[in-house]
């Protein structure tokens, strides 16, 4: 099964035209004045990780990280600290699972800080479940 699409800005679509309230009314856009706790800095943590952290923790706090993210951001910093130290070494796939992080993160790239919020609505049954 192929992935779904991508979320695209609310507003934007407005301006385009092409909302719709049906299928957009549930996306919002994660804006900084939302008030959060930020995240903890975990105890594990490198010296350089430390460092990374310092450097990046208001971004991740400007898109919506809170303390649940805590250990989530403190893997991508160490990650970051380990390639910072030695980029040469670093091949594809230690690049591939940083950009994979900074996305979970919402930090690389607009679309990775548009959020669909659950609507009121009750989740459908699946039609595939054995009924008893």
């Amino acid at each position: 099964m192929k992935p779904g699409k991508k979320l695209s800005d609310p507003a934007r679509k407005k301006l385009a035209g092409t909302h719709k309230p049906s299928v957009d009314s549930n996306v919002v856009s994660i804006s900084p004045d939302m008030v959060r706790d930020v995240p903890v800095i975990p105890t594990w943590l490198s010296d350089k990780a430390k460092e990374v952290w310092a450097a990046n923790v208001e971004r991740v706090v400007a898109v919506g990280a809170t303390s649940i993210d805590s250990e989530a951001f403190g893997l991508f910093c160490d990650t970051m600290a380990v390639f910072i130290a030695s980029p040469e070494t670093a091949n594809a796939a230690f690049r591939s699972e940083l950009r994979k992080q900074m996305e979970l993160l919402g930090i690389a790239g607009a679309k990775s800080r548009l959020a669909r919020i659950a609507a009121g609505e009750p989740a459908k049954s699946s039609p595939f479940k054995i009924r008893s």
